[in-house]
């Protein structure tokens, strides 16, 4: 007969292959190491109480979820809806908070020192898809739409150095950004299979 603790570790498992997450993401946001979350899985240990809620709250789901022998494929009552608005309406202030500070920062420069740094703007552009990438890596987990806003921060970034030091035409300084893209998009692929390999072989540590 399974165990409360070999249920719990199976309902584990089921979350976290269902979130597409690995054990060394899902490890990163409880603060705990991908070996701790692979004994867990295991039934080796069990988490304590608090950070079987936090993995909950995490997953969406109530913590009835983890004590369910056989999961019902539709209509769980244990499974919280996502907040879909919630969470983009979440990311987008964050994101035009960048733009405000930006521009609390740029009439602040103006008005004491007379000068008119419109580059301010140019670097809110990479912070901005840093926060954006954050919040999909928070909320989402959307590996296309990362390598997407990670891209984008590179060449911003590249491009926001540039513009700072205009004077000095440094073109060249985006050839940097091609094997940096290269990396984006080569990791991006790996993790994606990592997570299809996720869905077929048996939980690994």
């Amino acid at each position: 007969m399974e165990t409360v603790k070999e249920t719990i570790a199976k309902n584990l498992v089921i979350l976290r292959k269902t979130n597409k997450l690995t054990q060394q993401e899902l490890a990163e946001k409880l603060n705990y190491s991908d070996k701790a979350v692979s004994r867990w899985e295991h039934a080796e240990t069990l988490p304590d109480i608090e950070t079987l809620c936090k993995i909950c709250e995490i997953y969406g789901v109530q913590f009835e979820y983890l004590l369910q022998k056989e999961q019902p494929k539709k209509n769980n009552p244990y499974v919280i809806k996502k907040n879909m608005t919630g969470r983009i309406l979440t990311i987008s202030i964050a994101a035009c908070s960048v733009w405000i500070a930006m521009m609390v920062l740029y009439i602040g420069i103006e008005a004491i020192f007379s000068k008119n740094i419109w580059t301010l703007f140019i670097w809110a552009l990479p912070l901005t898809t840093v926060v954006l990438q954050t919040g999909n890596r928070y909320f989402f987990g959307n590996r296309i739409v990362g390598c997407v806003m990670n891209s984008l921060t590179n060449w911003f970034l590249l491009l926001s150095i540039y513009l700072q030091l205009l004077d000095y035409n440094i073109w060249m300084l985006f050839i940097v950004g091609v094997p940096i893209q290269a990396v984006i998009v080569l990791t991006t692929v790996f993790k994606i299979r990592s997570d299809s390999s996720i869905y077929t072989e048996p939980t690994k540590g």
